[in-house]
């Protein structure tokens, strides 16, 4: 190989053969190929230049002692970028085409490149997701390699959109970036739209690829879990993962990302940093899914919805003293469809607005048969949705619901999520604050897991936090979670407000929070949710 710098400042490389041509374009990396051969060898043997003429790579240019034009149009149609037959070539025309074709390949490469890429966050988009998932699909068949395929998003990260703002957002999906990009090293990361990220994760063997992935999941709970500072405010996010594997779940592409998509779906319902593993049994799609939208009008109408309840027992004295009201769907064809299935499409839809509010007034009913049949609770948790306090007629809605009912005020307690208390503090306070004059106290669902403001929670009338299930289901054994459990526990008696927690499945974890004070627990350790004609039993055995 030779080189020479012609007068017009282009820096010349010569080869002797297609082969040695190949070697040194991955290593000059050239602005431009020209290769001196007649036309006609050219296109007998197409496929062996074929590795040059992606539209990414240099412009290639036939240069011979005379080419026709019948022939150069034939060259154009293999995707070869132009032809100059040296009988026409001088000085200036070669500088001109050299020129012109270099910008030509600059402009393509920028647009190719806005077309591989994210803006905001220069990492590889949709697009190149799908491409690179499949080329390593290919990979796996041909070599018996394994994958995995791990989804990431951030939980509400609509909710912190709309409280922080758009900016605030994008400084959020760009602190993740660096974060994702740390604890992945050389695995590709992709954002393929809003929040949601993908790093596709590759092996030789199954045994391999699970304990890398595994590797990777440890890095990134120590590095996703830790707070995001945004606008000089330390926000505590949710961020949930979805892991799926081939070839053992398949190897098509589109059913591998939905995969890891229901399986971060899974994830999302254990607050706070949580991963899920693909798994058939608990991740298939539901055969309702995409009836659900237009079912549930009919469902309000038909009077499908009906609420279950979970007894709260008091610590000290071992007896239920309320209960938190659950919404379920007696579906005509679907049979009993629990909230996780259809609550987030009702949330997306608006639709949790009017349920809400039937919510109320069903249990309005249900406090007066309770009462009639001689019980005396002292609180009955109802939950309201962020989307609810959307509705600038909240609190006089409610009103007309709680007259027209006769519903005692003093048993009724709303439960709010971090998400509804932030979605408009103003509009918040002051809904709040109307309902707490006739009398209705306020607990906070899902303590720990969201954003949490203390100024918020001493100027709101909260009556009581209740722990998140996520931080119970691992007490005892989990020095954190412990930890976290005593510290909520301190917090709500030092602001003179109530503490239950949620999730109580095992003895050890009911010892645990007798032991540190807790006031009432909730759980599948004395009930799941029941019926209330089931609810009532309880009580009566009570």
């Amino acid at each position: 190989m030779a080189s020479q710098l012609t007068p017009n400042n282009f820096e010349l490389y010569y080869v002797d053969s297609l082969n040695e041509l190949f070697v040194q374009t991955n290593v000059f990396q050239p602005q431009i190929i020209m290769i001196d051969s007649a036309p006609d060898d050219v296109l007998n043997c197409l496929d062996q230049y074929a590795p040059l003429l992606s539209p990414t790579s240099a412009p290639v240019v036939i240069i011979h002692e005379n080419i026709c034009q019948e022939a150069g149009n034939k060259l154009l149609a293999a995707s070869f970028s132009d032809y100059l037959s040296q009988s026409d070539v001088s000085d200036g025309t070669l500088a001109r085409s050299i020129r012109l074709l270099t910008l030509i390949h600059s402009q393509t490469s920028e647009i190719s490149a806005l077309q591989a890429y994210d803006l905001l966050t220069s990492l590889k988009n949709r697009t190149s997701f799908y491409q690179a998932l499949q080329h390593q699909l290919n990979q796996i068949v041909k070599y018996d390699g394994s994958l995995a395929l791990i989804s990431v998003d951030i939980d509400n990260f609509k909710a912190f959109n709309q409280r922080m703002g758009v900016a605030a957002g994008d400084q959020l999906l760009l602190d993740l970036t660096d974060r994702l990009l740390q604890c992945a090293r050389h695995v590709p990361v992709f954002r393929t739209g809003g929040d949601e990220f993908f790093l596709i994760v590759t092996a030789p063997s199954a045994d391999l690829i699970h304990a890398e992935t595994n590797r990777l999941l440890e890095k990134m709970a120590s590095s996703l879990f830790a707070s995001f500072t945004v606008s000089e405010q330390e926000n505590i996010l949710g961020i949930s993962i979805g892991v799926t594997f081939a070839p053992e779940n398949g190897l098509n592409s589109d059913c591998l990302t939905n995969q890891a998509n229901q399986a971060r779906s899974r994830a999302k319902r254990i607050h706070g940093f949580s991963f899920s593993i693909y798994e058939p049994g608990k991740d298939r799609a539901p055969p309702y899914e995409g009836l659900l939208e237009s079912d549930i009008w009919t469902a309000l109408k038909q009077g499908q919805f009906e609420l279950y309840y979970q007894p709260r027992i008091d610590l000290c004295t071992g007896k239920i003293v309320g209960a938190e009201a659950l919404m379920r769907w007696n579906h005509p064809q679907h049979g009993l469809i629990m909230p996780d299935d259809f609550i987030p499409v009702c949330e997306q839809t608006g639709q949790i607005v009017p349920m809400g509010f039937w919510a109320i007034y069903q249990s309005g009913r249900d406090l007066a048969l309770i009462k009639n049949a001689g019980f005396n609770l002292q609180k009955v948790g109802v939950n309201l949705s962020f989307r609810q306090f959307q509705d600038d007629h909240l609190a006089q809605t409610i009103h007309r619901i709680i007259d027209s009912e006769k519903i005692d005020t003093r048993i009724l307690e709303f439960e709010l999520t971090e998400s509804a208390l932030l979605s408009d503090d103003l509009h918040v306070q002051q809904s709040i604050g109307e309902l707490s004059k006739i009398g209705i106290d306020f607990s906070l669902d899902d303590f720990g897991t969201g954003y949490s403001s203390f100024a918020l929670l001493q100027k709101l009338p909260i009556n009581a936090l209740k722990i998140d299930r996520s931080f119970v289901s691992k007490i005892p054994g989990s020095a954190d979670d412990t930890e976290i459990v005593r510290a909520i526990i301190n917090l709500a008696h030092n602001l003179n407000m109530g503490v239950i927690a949620e999730g109580v499945e095992t003895r050890s974890q009911l010892e645990f929070l007798i032991q540190n004070n807790c006031d009432q627990v909730q759980g599948f350790f004395f009930s799941p949710p029941v019926p209330l004609a089931d609810f009532m039993k309880i009580l009566r055995a009570d």
